[in-house]
C-alpha cells in the first residue's frame, strides 16, 4: 500500500537497466527481438533476453540530473493515461487513447479463418486524410494510418493495442475515425 501511495504522490520515471552484454544499442526493441529470433546458433542453457526495471523517484529534471547515466534526451516521456489527483493550473489535457480490443470474424467460403489486418485513420469531415495523427507510443513520431499485428488464422483476435490520437481542440468535432479490415494472405 506503501508503493502505491507513492506512486500516486509523485511522478515516476521508468528506465530500462542495461546489463554489460548490449545487443542492440540504438536500435528499436522489435529489431533486437528480430536478431534475437534469428540467430541460428543459440545455446539456450541460461540465455535469453532480459529487461529490468528501476523506478527513479523525483520529476524529469531531477531525474535527469541524479540518473543522467540512465536518463538522457533520446528517452521517451510517457505521461500518465487519465487525469492526475490534483490538476494544476496550466496544464493542458487534450488526449484521445484508442484502444483496438478484439474482433469476430466468419472464415466465409474458406477452409481456415482469415488472417485479419485493422488499419485506422483519422479523417476531417470532408474524407481528407489528417497527416501523423496517430501516435503508437512515447517517443514516436506520428503515423498517417496505424496497422494492427496480424494473428495468423485466428477467428477472434485479441489485439490490445492502444494509441494515442493527437487532434487539434478545434478540430476534434470535425474528425473521426476510420477502421478498415483486411484479410492477409501471409
Amino acid at each position: 500500500i506503501a508503493m502505491e501511495t507513492y506512486i500516486r504522490q509523485r511522478q515516476l520515471i521508468m528506465s530500462p537497466l542495461i546489463t554489460s552484454h548490449v545487443i542492440g544499442e540504438n536500435e528499436p526493441l522489435t529489431s533486437v527481438f528480430n536478431k534475437v529470433i534469428a540467430a541460428k546458433e543459440v545455446n539456450h542453457k541460461g540465455q535469453g533476453l532480459w529487461v529490468s526495471l528501476k523506478l527513479l523517484p523525483g520529476d524529469l529534471v531531477q531525474v535527469q540530473k541524479d540518473f543522467s547515466h540512465l536518463v538522457d534526451r533520446s528517452t521517451a516521456v510517457a505521461r500518465k493515461m487519465g487525469f492526475p489527483e490534483i490538476i494544476l493550473p496550466g496544464d493542458v489535457r487534450n488526449d484521445i487513447y484508442v484502444t483496438l480490443i478484439q474482433g469476430e470474424f466468419d472464415k466465409g467460403k474458406k477452409k481456415t479463418p482469415k488472417n485479419v489486418e485493422v488499419t485506422m485513420s483519422v479523417h476531417d469531415e470532408d474524407g481528407n486524410l489528417q497527416e501523423k495523427a496517430i501516435h503508437p507510443g512515447a517517443g514516436y513520431e506520428g503515423v498517417s494510418e496505424y496497422k494492427s499485428v496480424v494473428y495468423y488464422q485466428v477467428k477472434q483476435p485479441c489485439w490490445y493495442e492502444t494509441v494515442k490520437v493527437s487532434i487539434a481542440i478545434e478540430e476534434v468535432s470535425r474528425c473521426h475515425l476510420r477502421f478498415t479490415f483486411r484479410h492477409r494472405s501471409s
